[in-house]
């Protein structure tokens, strides 16, 4: 065997999981990025909805003192 085959043999590995560790590194950074999505979403809902029920305290209160 000689000097190149045998670093070649022995880069295999962890080259290997060098980019299996890239892989799940992208996966994973895909749903991170899903939940960022989904908790921002629930967060505008939140935001609208704080916004309304404000608003309609508002008109209630102005509605009571005339």
């Amino acid at each position: 065997m000689t000097d190149r085959m045998a670093l070649l043999i022995a880069s295999a590995p962890p080259t290997i999981a060098a980019l299996g560790s890239l892989a799940l590194g992208y996966l994973n950074s895909r749903k991170l990025r899903n939940v960022e999505t989904k908790v921002d979403g629930r967060l505008e809902e939140l935001l609208a909805l704080t916004r309304k029920s404000s608003h309609a305290e508002g008109v209630k209160d102005q509605k009571e003192k005339e």
